[in-house]
């Protein structure tokens, strides 16, 4: 089941009304959550997913309102919220918040095998890394090696 779902969470930025319908489902489940009003973001949401949208680097932005977002409800929303927006997540797109985690992940474990970051993107991930975890002194080591290959693609 989990194969058969890949192809459409990986495709997710490609496809902006399906972009759409996940980000708004996550703005309304912010919006329940903090009570307050997220139209503002929702403006952006419809201006990035409208399939008219004529900007360069289109599927660039799309995939960084994809991680923002999700990057944004993660942190906002207390487990038990995100407990119960994964389910609803997972019952309408088949996969929520936590795949994404953990293909990033993998991305990251694949970037350091490799000792070297590609793009921009790579770099962002990795960056997005060290700031979720360079206050735990457990992964002290990780946070070395992640800053190394940020300094080293940065010398370019």
């Amino acid at each position: 089941m989990t194969d058969k779902n890949k192809p459409t969470r990986l495709e997710l930025p490609k496809n902006p009304e399906l972009l759409e319908r996940w980000c708004l489902t996550i703005l309304e489940s912010l919006e329940n959550f903090c009570a307050e009003d997220l139209s503002m973001y929702r403006e952006i949401v419809l201006k990035t997913c409208d399939v008219n949208w004529k900007h360069k680097y289109r599927l660039q932005a799309r995939k960084e309102l994809l991680h923002d977002i999700n990057e944004w409800v993660m942190e906002s929303m207390n487990q038990k919220a995100l407990q119960m927006l994964n389910s609803r997540l997972r019952q309408e797109f088949s996969f929520d918040l936590n795949d994404f985690s953990n293909h990033n992940n993998r991305r990251i474990q694949n970037i350091l095998k490799r000792g070297v970051i590609r793009n921009e993107e790579e770099f962002r991930l990795v960056s997005d890394k060290v700031e979720e975890i360079y206050a735990d002194d457990s992964q002290k080591e990780l946070v070395r090696k992640l800053n190394d290959l940020l300094s080293a693609f940065e010398g370019f």
